[in-house]
Parts: structure tokens; sequence; C-alpha cells
């Protein structure tokens, strides 16, 4: 056979190859495709990830100005990463360490880009101002936490902590209490690694993040941006 021939040939099969690919129907979307929610006040957000970090853990509890400790006056703080609104409802929190157990997050408010979003476990503790949304059944281990956040549609959004290691920073020295914080690291910054994480670095919380009575030893910024990252890293900080 010619080489002219067999270019022929495999022209024509090649032809009669899309015109098949274009007579057959559009198979459409199969019932495992993920959905991709549009964002709505009232209905769940779907999620990547990346859009979601988080961002700040206050497993350690609270102190009051008395010296009084509670230790299950906790949070976690979310940020919206993504350039559209999120809404979280329905959204999964997976709690593993010391404690184990899952939780949905109730109907709650759509969160701006680059809003930061706090889930607080006491109505009438430190945080009852800065908290957005009060879940009672968030309980934070002192030794091990490990947290997971996934979407309505239970994909994997964000994790940090690790249920097999110590905490990584944070914690109650007897006399006050410092959050656990995300470094600001642009590359590699996953919430599992403990090079990712610092304690509260101020000596003092963030105006208005605290409530009257809890503020000369409970050290936190639930709802602000974290306290500067003393640790030395030359990709920890702010573009400021």
């Amino acid at each position: 056979m010619s080489r002219e021939l067999r270019f022929l040939l495999g022209v024509g099969v090649s032809a009669l190859a899309l015109m098949t690919g274009a007579c057959n129907p559009d198979p459409g979307f199969s019932e495992n495709t993920p959905e991709y929610r549009s964002v709505d006040e009232e209905e769940p957000s779907s999620g990547e990830r990346g859009n979601v970090l988080i961002t700040e853990i206050n497993f350690a509890g609270s102190v009051r100005d008395d010296g009084t400790y509670d230790p299950d006056d906790v949070f976690i703080e979310l940020q919206n990463k993504h350039p559209r609104p999120i809404n979280f409802t329905g959204w999964h929190l997976i709690l593993e360490g010391d404690y184990v157990r899952t939780l949905r997050i109730p109907q709650t408010r759509l969160v701006e880009p680059n809003e930061f979003f706090v889930i607080a476990a006491k109505d009438n503790g430190a945080f009852a101002d800065s908290a957005d949304l009060f879940m009672p059944e968030i309980r934070l281990g002192k030794q091990y936490v490990h947290i997971e956040l996934r979407d309505a549609d239970r994909r994997l959004i964000e994790g940090a902590g690790d249920e097999g290691k110590l905490v990584f920073a944070g914690g109650y020295d007897t006399v006050t209490v410092r959050s656990m914080e995300r470094a600001q690291i642009i590359f590699g910054n996953q919430g599992g690694n403990q090079r990712n994480w610092h304690s509260y670095a101020d000596v003092a919380p963030v105006a208005g993040t605290v409530a009257e009575g809890w503020t000369k030893h409970t050290l936190v910024s639930p709802g602000f941006a974290n306290s500067p990252d003393y640790s030395g890293s030359v990709a920890g900080g702010t573009f400021e």
C-alpha cells in the first residue's frame, strides 16, 4: 500500500470517528457527580479544598480575670478564602483526638470573601460577643486535637491538627490560656503540619474579641487576623 493511500485511509477513519461522536447524545452527569450549589441564604454552599481555612483553634478554654478556669469555653475560627460568599449550613465538623464526634453546622448566615466565622461552644462565656454561631456540642481535647471540615456533600475541605500528635501550640499554663493560630505561610500551609501553627503571641487579647471579665488571662483573636508569628520562618508574615 502506497504512503498516499495510507494517508487517505487515515483521514477517512478520523472523519468517520468525528461524525460518529457527533451523533452520540450527551451522556449527561451520573448520580455520583458532585453537585456544585449556587450561593443562597437558605441553602448550603459547595466547597473545594483551599476555599476555607481553619485559622484559629482555642482548645484550651478560658480564664476569668479572677483566675477561674473553664476548660469547655472553646471555639473554632474559619476563614472564607473563596472569591464568593459561602454558606456553611449543613457542613460537617469532624472532631477527633481526646474526643471523637461528628457535628453538622446548623442554619447560619452567608460568610463573605476573606471574612472570619467563629463557632463557639458557650453563649455565656468569654466569646459570647465575638462568636457567629454557638454549638454546645463542641468538645476539644487538651492533648490531641484534630478537626476536619467537610462541606454539605461531605467533600473534605480542610484539616487541622493531628489526632496522633500532641497539640501543636497554645494551651493553659495555670495562669493564662493561649489559642493555636494558623501561621501566614504562602506555600505548603497544610493544617496538619505543626510548623504551620503558633501560639497567640500578644500580651493581651485583640480588643473586642473577649467579653468583659475575661480580658486579663484569655489570649485569643476570634474574628480578627492572627497575632504575629515570631517563629523566624522566612515564609511567615504578611505582605504589609
